[in-house]
């Protein structure tokens, strides 16, 4: 970030499940040049995102009007179905979401509705479940806010699917292309891979406006703030 602030932006790690450590190093970070954000895991320690000892991290998150970006844990959802045969993370990743509280609970954003929330991989499964969930909520959440797909909408999706395009185009579907942000995976992602997240985009068959309402700069692959800088990381689509 030093060298190229003109390229990076950068999120912050907190410590959790430690809080008051966590709400120091928002303090000491969050406010600072080129930081957008915080990056956190779906869980902590084994504990989920909603377990209420977090509230005063959330609150603080809130207040600030902090953009949070979520990404599985890679922890099997505690589940050995998973987690004794080889499934962490090609299964165990995408069902990690519905841990996370926002990903999987789109009402989720508003209980924090200040925090700008980024969800990695189109929020899991996410778009395949939105009308199952829309069918159901009038008997399982009947005082919702909104329904489910509408709130799904107020959040956004990393495109880290490794090239599913059938995953892609369910979600613009879902939430529609202005709520995608390129994503890449990397370092995970590398060689063909990594390129192909750009790549894959171009070819999944999307409308033009959609292919480019993902990144104004695409073909780039880099994303373009509303100040004019260009870089590969998400926080700056919450300016558009």
């Amino acid at each position: 970030m030093d060298r190229h602030p003109d390229r990076f932006l950068a999120f912050v790690v907190l410590p959790l499940p430690h809080v008051d450590a966590a709400l120091t190093e928002l303090d000491r970070f969050l406010d600072g040049p080129g930081v957008v954000g915080v990056a956190l895991t779906t869980s902590a320690a084994g504990r989920a995102r909603t377990d209420p000892a977090f509230a005063p991290a959330w609150q603080e998150l809130d207040r600030r009007g902090t953009v949070m970006y979520l990404h599985p844990a890679g922890d099997g959802i505690v589940s050995p179905q998973i987690t004794d045969h080889h499934l962490t993370w090609m299964v165990g990743a995408r069902g990690g979401h519905r841990r996370s509280g926002p990903a999987q609970n789109p009402w989720a954003r508003y209980a924090l509705p200040r925090v700008r929330i980024l969800n990695s991989h189109f929020g899991g499964a996410l778009p395949m479940l939105l009308e199952r969930w829309d069918n159901l909520a009038h008997f399982e959440a009947p005082d919702a806010p909104l329904p489910p797909s509408q709130a799904a909408r107020r959040m956004w999706y990393d495109t880290v699917a490794h090239s599913s395009q059938a995953a892609l185009r369910a979600a613009v579907q879902a939430v529609g292309a202005d709520r995608l942000v390129l994503g890449s995976g990397f370092p995970y992602q590398g060689g063909e891979h990594y390129l192909d997240t750009v790549a894959y985009i171009e070819r999944a068959g999307l409308d033009a406006a959609d292919t480019q309402g993902i990144s104004p700069s695409l073909r780039a692959g880099q994303t373009e703030s509303a100040g004019g800088r260009r870089h590969g990381g998400p926080g700056d689509v919450f300016l558009r």
